[in-house]
C-alpha cells in the first residue's frame, strides 16, 4: 500500500489540478480588486445617508473623517429635489462607514471640506453628544433652513472664494497682472540703478535710524494714543470739517500786525491759564469719561466713511494745484534751513531727539536695507527679479471666465517620487543657488544623470535678458513712468 504522503505528492503532481486551483486564486484576487473601492466582502459596515447643499467636487470613494482619521467613504452620491424642509436642490451622500460609529448621535454635524489647494474633497463628520436616539443603520441626516435642524455644517473654500468676484472682476484681476508683467518688464538695468542708488543712501542714514530705534522713543504707546484720538474723532468728522474750515480763516487773521501783539501777551496769559487748567482737571476727568461714554456712537462711522470719501473726490482739484504750491513752499524751506543752522534749535532738536520717536519706522528701514543689500548682488550679476516677474506673469497668462490658470509642467520619477530607504541615484537639488558675478546657478545647472546634493559647482554667467514686449514703452512714457 502507498503512503499517505506518496498519494499526496501525486496529487499535487497533477497539472490540471494546479492549474486549476491557480485560475481560482487568480479569479478570486481579481473579484477582491474590483470591489474592494467599494469595501471588502464579508467585512460588516455601518451605512447611512447624509443630504448636502453642494457636493462639487465630492466623488465616490471618497474619504470620510472624523478628526482626521479616515473612518470609511462615499458610496454613492445621488442629486435630489428641493423638499418642503429645503427649498434648494442638493445632493444626498451613501456612505459606509465603520461598524464602530453605530449609531451616531442625532446632534451629529458634517461638513465637506478640501482636500487639498489642488482639488479633491472629503466628509468630516462631527458625531455630537447626545446618547439616546441615534441614527439607524440606514439612516439619513437631513438638510433644513432651521439652524437648529440642519446638520450640514457650511464650509467656504477657495473655489466659493474665488467665484465670489464677478467676470469682469476676474478679468480686470488678468488685465492687471498683465499689464503688471509689461511694466516691470525689460527694466532690469533700472531696478539696478535704483537698488544701488537705494543702497548708497542707507549707509549714511545707519545712525540716524539707530536713533529712531531706540526704546526710549515709547512708539508702541505713540501708536496707541494716536489710535485712540483717531477712534474718539471719528463720529465727530463732520464737526471737525468745520473746525478745519474755521481753522482756516483763523490763521488768515493771524497774517496781520495784530499777530506780533498777541504773541507779546503770552507769558501773563500763560501766568493766568496755569492756575485755570489745574482747576479745570475734574472737568477734564469728566470729559474722559464722556469720551468713553460716546463709544456706542462708533455706529455712525458708516456715514462719516461716506463723507471721507466726498471729501477725497473733492480734493482732486485741489491736489492739481500742488506743483503752484510747491513753488510757494520755496520760502518756507528756506526759513526751515535758517532755523536748522540756529543753535537754539539745534539744542531743542536734541533735547527731542533723546525722546526717540520712530522705532518702529525706522526698524522697518533697517531690515529693508538688509534686504536689499542681499538682493543687489543676484539682481546685478543674474536678472533675477526680473526673470522671475516675468516666468510668473507667464504663468497666469491665460483662463477663462471663470479664473486663471497655473500653468506647469510636472516632472515625475519614481525613484523619487515614493518613499525610499535611500536617496535616488539621480537625484539633483541645489537648495540655496549662487546668484553672483561668478555664478547664475538657478536656471543654468546641468543635468550630469548622477546623484548630485548641494553646490553643483561653477556654473555659467549667462541669463535670460529680458525686454518689454511690443508697445510697453510706448505705453510707459504716455503714462509718464518712462522718461
Amino acid at each position: 500500500m502507498r503512503s499517505k504522503r506518496t498519494a499526496a505528492g501525486e496529487v499535487f503532481d497533477n497539472p490540471i489540478l494546479i492549474g486549476t486551483i491557480t485560475i481560482l486564486v487568480v479569479i478570486v484576487a481579481v473579484y477582491l480588486s474590483y470591489i474592494a473601492e467599494n469595501g471588502l466582502p464579508f467585512v460588516p459596515t455601518y451605512n447611512v445617508n447624509v443630504d448636502v447643499a453642494n457636493a462639487s467636487e465630492l466623488v465616490k470613494n471618497a474619504d470620510v473623517r472624523v478628526g482626521g482619521a479616515r473612518v470609511g467613504q462615499v458610496l454613492t452620491i445621488t442629486p435630489e429635489p428641493a423638499t418642503a424642509a429645503y427649498p434648494h436642490p442638493f445632493a444626498r451622500l451613501g456612505l459606509a462607514l465603520q461598524r464602530s460609529l453605530d449609531p451616531l448621535p442625532p446632534d451629529t454635524r458634517y461638513q465637506v471640506r478640501l482636500a487639498s489647494v489642488l482639488g479633491g474633497k472629503y466628509v468630516e463628520l462631527f458625531p455630537g453628544q447626545i446618547k439616546t436616539g441615534g441614527l439607524p443603520d440606514g439612516g439619513t441626516f437631513t438638510l433644513s433652513t432651521n439652524p437648529r435642524l440642519n446638520h450640514n455644517v457650511p464650509f467656504v473654500d477657495l473655489d466659493t472664494a474665488f467665484a465670489t468676484f464677478g467676470p469682469k472682476t476676474q478679468a480686470g484681476l488678468r488685465r492687471t497682472t498683465e499689464d503688471l508683467g509689461d511694466t516691470l518688464a525689460g527694466r532690469g538695468s533700472q531696478f539696478n540703478d535704483a537698488i544701488y542708488s537705494t543702497r548708497a543712501l542707507i549707509g549714511p542714514l545707519e545712525n540716524l535710524l539707530r536713533l529712531f530705534a531706540s526704546p526710549r522713543t515709547h512708539l508702541s504707546q505713540f501708536i496707541s494714543g494716536l489710535a485712540g484720538t483717531t477712534g474718539a474723532l471719528a463720529p465727530v468728522a463732520a464737526t471737525f470739517n468745520s473746525l478745519l474750515a474755521d481753522g482756516a480763516t483763523t490763521f488768515a487773521a493771524l497774517q496781520n500786525s495784530s499777530f506780533g501783539a498777541a504773541i507779546d501777551q503770552t507769558p501773563p496769559t500763560e501766568a493766568v491759564a496755569t492756575p485755570v487748567l489745574t482747576n479745570a482737571l475734574p472737568v477734564l476727568t469728566n470729559a474722559a469719561t464722556l469720551v468713553q461714554n460716546l463709544k456706542p456712537a462708533a455706529g455712525l462711522l458708516p456715514l462719516a466713511a461716506q463723507r471721507l470719501d466726498t471729501i477725497i473726490n473733492a480734493g482732486v482739484p485741489v491736489f492739481q494745484r500742488v506743483p503752484e504750491l510747491a513753488h510757494k513752499l520755496q520760502t518756507a524751506l528756506v526759513a526751515i534751513e535758517a532755523l536748522a543752522k540756529d543753535p537754539a534749535s539745534t539744542q531743542t532738536f536734541k533735547v527731542l531727539g533723546s525722546s526717540d520717536l520712530a522705532t518702529f519706522g525706522a526698524s522697518a528701514f533697517v531690515g529693508l536695507g538688509a534686504i536689499l543689500r542681499t538682493a543687489a548682488t543676484a539682481q546685478f550679476a543674474c536678472n533675477s527679479t526680473a526673470l522671475w516677474l516675468r516666468n510668473f506673469a507667464s504663468s497666469l497668462s491665460e483662463g477663462d471666465s471663470t479664473a486663471s490658470w497655473l500653468r506647469f509642467a510636472p516632472i515625475l520619477d519614481p525613484s523619487q517620487l515614493f518613499q525610499s530607504s535611500s536617496i535616488a541615484p539621480d537625484l539633483h537639488i541645489n537648495y540655496y543657488p549662487q546668484e553672483n558675478s561668478n555664478n547664475c546657478q538657478a536656471g543654468n545647472e546641468v543635468y550630469s544623470g548622477a546623484q548630485k546634493i548641494g553646490n553643483p559647482g561653477h556654473t555659467s554667467t549667462v541669463v535670460d535678458n529680458t525686454s518689454p514686449p511690443p508697445g510697453v514703452l510706448a505705453r510707459g512714457e504716455k503714462a509718464g513712468l518712462v522718461p
